[in-house]
């Protein structure tokens, strides 16, 4: 995860002298505090309190003037932070609320484009001390639109949500409770799917059962930005929440016929609704842009472990990448696939993988027995990327355990559209089972020879 670190100058500090003369190897304008320099901000101009030889630039007369340190307004639902140093502020003013009476105050500017709320957290792990913050409207001494103290929370980040209005001026404060060693990290995006507002669902219960979700976010609302999202990015999210039902590699893909826009995935770790799950972007586990073969679809494959929760987030992939986008999920899998039906009922125990085909490939599929003592009379059905039946194979070849007594079904064909394919394997109608309650097999899927990568997205 790349975050930018934007290093809080302050323009209103005592007047300094020439100590630092860029001793030993250090480069001022590269952005990092080294030896022998008094501040960095990643250039060498003066005039925006630190100069071109990384000196703090004093104030003069004007020590009683706020001015904002840094325009924090392109990181609004960037997925980015911004990373304030208390050392480098001033005790110009007091919040409403707090106890840290002399603290000093880091100063920092924003101008949404938007009419609603907007929220501005500190609650990260690099937040490591008590912070306060206040927003206030136009400048550094305007009305007090709302103040939090973190100390009277559980962390030690602060967190608040004000109203605002596009193209009004806004200046957050924020103090820390050390003003020698405070370092926070500041997050800035509007509510929305990511607090439980908008399309939100949980799927839980659907996992696993072979059931393909629909995701609009037309009816739905923007919270932030994935780490592979475009920077212009505004589009809203469909939130899709679920705890895994147990550990290993997830597939999430929106290829779909009935998918009308281009799409992004994105998933993050954690209980939606919480500071930390929504305010660090470091929970983010992966992101994913038009990875699915042959169309703009998304393909996200992201480690889960057992109970843990987790979110997927739908977004748009372009500009005005919005819609309702059809999604698959389940584990991964590659061919040849050992699994089991845990049952003879055939029409009840059903196990369905999914695979992606590209147009004009050779698809072979087939499924045999692993074993004598849970061997079966199996079938297998193929369909299309739009769910419409390809061929039902049953009674094709004889089964490899225990011949002759079970035949097992095998199927070839070119693909004729690119897509995401399906087979699902049940036992035969006459439930010749050997095992009535375990049936072992083995699915075999190649595309042009070469042994496909499966999803198990139904799992009985």
């Amino acid at each position: 995860m790349t975050c930018s670190l934007l290093l809080a100058m302050s323009g209103c500090g005592d007047d300094q002298g020439s100590g630092a003369d860029g001793g030993g190897d250090a480069v001022c304008g590269n952005g990092a505090l080294e030896a022998g320099e008094q501040c960095d901000d990643g250039n060498t101009a003066d005039g925006d309190g630190c100069d071109g030889q990384c000196v703090l630039e004093g104030c003069g007369d004007h020590c009683d003037v706020c001015s904002p340190l840094a325009d924090v307004t392109d990181l609004i639902g960037s997925n980015e932070l911004f990373f304030g140093y208390a050392v480098l502020g001033t005790d110009l003013s007091l919040p409403d609320c707090g106890t840290l009476e002399t603290a000093k105050e880091l100063y920092l500017s924003l101008t949404p484009d938007f009419d609603g709320e907007l929220v501005l957290s500190t609650v990260h792990p690099t937040t490591r001390v008590d912070t306060v913050i206040e927003v206030r409207g136009g400048s550094c001494d305007g009305t007090a639109l709302g103040c939090v103290d973190g100390a009277a929370g559980t962390t030690t980040g602060a967190r608040i949500t004000i109203p605002v209005q596009a193209g009004q001026h806004y200046v957050a404060l924020v103090e820390t409770s050390d003003d020698s060693a405070g370092v926070f990290a500041l997050s800035v995006h509007e509510p929305g799917v990511c607090e439980g507002i908008g399309a939100v669902e949980d799927i839980t219960a659907d996992l696993l059962t072979g059931r393909q979700f629909v995701a609009d976010t037309l009816a739905s609302t923007a919270t932030m930005r994935g780490s592979c999202s475009a920077a212009t990015d505004s589009n809203p999210e469909a939130l899709l929440t679920f705890t895994a039902p147990r550990s290993g590699v997830l597939v999430a893909t929106t290829a779909h016929p009935n998918t009308n826009f281009d799409t992004l995935l994105y998933v993050r770790e954690g209980v939606p609704g919480g500071d930390r799950y929504c305010d660090s972007p470091e929970v983010e586990a992966a992101c994913d842009n038009d990875g699915a073969p042959g169309s703009n679809a998304a393909l996200l494959r992201f480690d889960v472990q057992a109970g843990r929760p987790y979110s997927l987030f739908v977004d748009g992939g372009s500009a005005d990448g919005r819609g309702q986008a059809t999604v698959s999920l389940g584990y991964t899998a590659t061919s040849p696939a050992l699994a089991s039906l845990q049952g003879c009922d055939h029409l009840g125990i059903v196990d369905q993988f999914a695979f992606f085909v590209e147009a004009g490939q050779a698809v072979y599929t087939t499924v045999d027995t692993v074993d004598t003592n849970t061997a079966a009379d199996t079938r297998m059905r193929i369909s299309n990327p739009d769910g419409s039946e390809l061929h039902e194979a049953d009674d094709d070849i004889a089964c490899t355990y225990p011949p002759p007594a079970y035949s097992c079904p095998e199927y070839s064909f070119t693909a004729a559209t690119s897509g995401l394919y399906y087979a699902e394997v049940y036992v035969g109608s006459t439930e010749n089972c050997f095992d009535h309650n375990l049936v072992n097999y083995e699915l075999t899927v190649t595309l042009d020879g070469q042994q496909a990568d499966l999803i198990a997205i139904r799992d009985q």
